[in-house]
């Protein structure tokens, strides 16, 4: 197969895609799949963008799914494990993409990154409750990455930094950190490609019947049409975007197969360190293109200074895990 390179070398290319996947959302939430409530305009996205990673993730597997994965032999529906992996983690995915999509409105590509990168605090929390490794000898690569984390995402105002931090740290990293231990069982029993399939086939239906039934219940549901029907002809984006979301995502789980779950997302931390020229330069290109970016040279040697912290609190946390 092609992936018989380093962990390292994988995990960075799963990276740079999850990087290019996450500035192309950041792109669409902000100029194209747009409406009057920001809620709704989460909801049209995550139905019509889930749906379509379904369709093109069949074809994408069927003609790349052998070079990145050798176990990869054809769409498999028996094999009771990974559908039952392969549920848990895409029903809980839709929540973490719905909150992951609320907080793309309010920051640009590096914001939402660098707090996607937070999820770190979560293996540090499994590690100290299931005595794996005490606080104390966690604390200082945990302090260097929240507080790292939070100057990355600095955006000018604390309350929109906070409120990004409630949507993505506290909601999305929350909920897809379960989704992620679930899912390297889901890759052992099966292969990448398979659980990449199943997965996104249920968070698509999972988020469906999510977004159409709030929208209901908060009488939104004809501006949900609305958003849908004008999202349309933005299908080319959207179908670029999962290209980018196959690659990141298909990676990331192959890494499972014969890596531990921290060690997979403490290297696609360096997502990260491609965020920042994405960012700076679109947004040099098209002003506007990721929303409202700060231009204060302050603000982004925060957001840079936060980024080694985030950097060296990986770096600290992996010679800690190895010495325990």
């Amino acid at each position: 197969p092609l992936m018989r390179n380093s962990a390292i070398t994988i995990g960075s290319l799963a990276a740079l895609c999850a990087a290019i996947y996450r500035s192309l959302d950041n792109y669409i939430v902000h100029n194209l799949v747009t409406a009057s409530d920001s809620l709704t305009a989460a909801f049209a996205y995550l139905i019509i963008g889930s749906w379509t990673g379904v369709i093109s993730g069949i074809v994408f597997s069927l003609v790349f799914g052998k070079l990145i994965d050798s176990d990869f032999l054809g769409i498999v529906i028996k094999n009771p494990e990974m559908q039952r992996q392969s549920f848990i983690s895409g029903s809980i995915s839709a929540g973490g993409t719905l909150f992951i999509l609320l907080g793309n409105q309010i920051g640009d590509p590096s914001v939402i990154i660098a707090l996607t990168n937070l999820i770190v605090i979560y293996t540090i929390l499994h590690d100290i409750l299931t005595q794996q490794a005490t606080l104390q000898q966690l604390f200082i690569p945990s302090t260097l990455i929240i507080t790292g984390g939070m100057m990355a995402a600095f955006n000018g105002s604390l309350a929109v930094t906070l409120l990004g931090f409630f949507y993505v740290v506290v909601v999305s990293n929350g909920l897809t950190a379960y989704a992620e231990i679930v899912e390297a069982k889901g890759v052992r029993a099966s292969d990448s490609i398979n659980l990449y399939i199943w997965r996104f086939f249920w968070l698509a239906l999972t988020g469906t019947i999510l977004a159409f039934t709030v929208s209901l219940g908060r009488g939104y549901l004809d501006l949900l049409w609305q958003t849908m029907q004008e999202a349309w002809v933005h299908l080319p984006w959207i179908i670029a975007t999962m290209f980018f979301v196959f690659l990141g995502l298909v990676l990331k789980l192959y890494l499972k197969k014969t890596q531990a779950v921290s060690v997979v997302l403490l290297i696609l931390s360096t997502q990260l360190f491609f965020a920042y020229p994405i960012t700076i330069v679109g947004s040099w290109i098209q002003p506007g293109l990721f929303g409202d970016v700060p231009s204060s040279a302050v603000i982004w040697l925060v957001r840079f200074t936060g980024s080694i912290m985030i950097a060296l609190g990986v770096i600290r946390f992996r010679k800690r895990k190895l010495s325990l």
